[in-house]
């Protein structure tokens, strides 16, 4: 079986789509992980989300889509449209108002940013929250089911950020905290753990402590980063795994 794996898109749909073309997903024996984070800075979350949603329409079971704190924050920002205070400190401006444009019809975000540049946030947070729901609900239901984690039967585990690696290979899962899985920091880079964790979430430039570093890293021990960094470098590194020969490959691997 061959794996390939991807992080952190963020909105970035043509670097994603080149991405895509680099793997080969026809054969059966094959299978593509996505490790979250698919919203946000970029110019086309909406894009990005309905590419992973037919992706796994077209390669039914062999498409894992995993969520990341963005997805996260997206489903906080659709669930307290109530909350008046956090209307007030609602982030539309910035990354998520990229996010908020791309679910949005042109008309429909100007009328958010009028609202916005007469400070009536809470108007237009629950115009653009009400618009999301109606226009794209199906989406928003697909990003409330997305999995923490997946574990392949290769002594693997893919996830956004990492996992509580102190609880042991047969406790991770209960022992690892729900925010742990898509926001903790890289705690255990250069640490022997029994199963091979990969993960997004950080560059490879800071978790390698590496200038100019892009690409996958591997800590030499049993972590596999996937670069997070796809507005500056304009481009979804994509690691590969083969189980018959058990080895990943991917840019920046070897660089040690």
């Amino acid at each position: 079986m061959r794996i390939y794996c991807m992080s952190d898109i963020h909105g970035c749909l043509e670097p994603f789509l080149k991405a895509l073309e680099t793997i080969d997903l026809e054969s059966e024996d094959s299978m593509l992980v996505l490790l979250g984070d698919y919203c946000d800075r970029g110019p086309d979350s909406l894009g990005v989300f309905r590419t992973v949603m037919g992706l796994q329409e077209r390669y039914a079971g062999r498409v894992v889509a995993l969520r990341g704190n963005h997805e996260e924050q997206l489903i906080e920002y659709l669930s307290n449209v109530d909350n008046p205070d956090f209307a007030q400190a609602w982030k539309l401006a910035g990354s998520n108002l990229a996010t908020a444009r791309s679910f949005l019809e042109p008309d429909e975000f100007e009328h958010v940013r009028h609202l916005l540049v007469l400070k009536r946030f809470e108007e237009a947070y629950r115009y653009t929250v009400g618009r999301m729901r109606k226009a794209h609900g199906d989406v928003i239901r697909w990003v409330g089911r997305l999995p923490y984690y997946w574990e392949s039967p290769f002594g693997q585990v893919f996830v956004h950020a990492g996992i509580y690696e102190e609880a042991g290979a047969d406790w991770w899962k209960p022992g690892t905290p729900e925010e742990f899985f898509t926001a903790m920091p890289p705690i255990y880079v250069g640490q022997h753990f029994d199963l091979d964790v990969i993960a997004g979430h950080v560059s490879t430039e800071t978790v390698s402590g590496i200038s100019g570093y892009r690409g996958i890293w591997f800590d030499g021990e049993s972590h596999y980063y996937v670069d997070s960094n796809v507005m500056e470098h304009g481009e979804v590194a994509v690691l590969a795994y083969d189980s018959e020969t058990g080895r990943y490959s991917g840019p920046g691997l070897g660089r040690h």
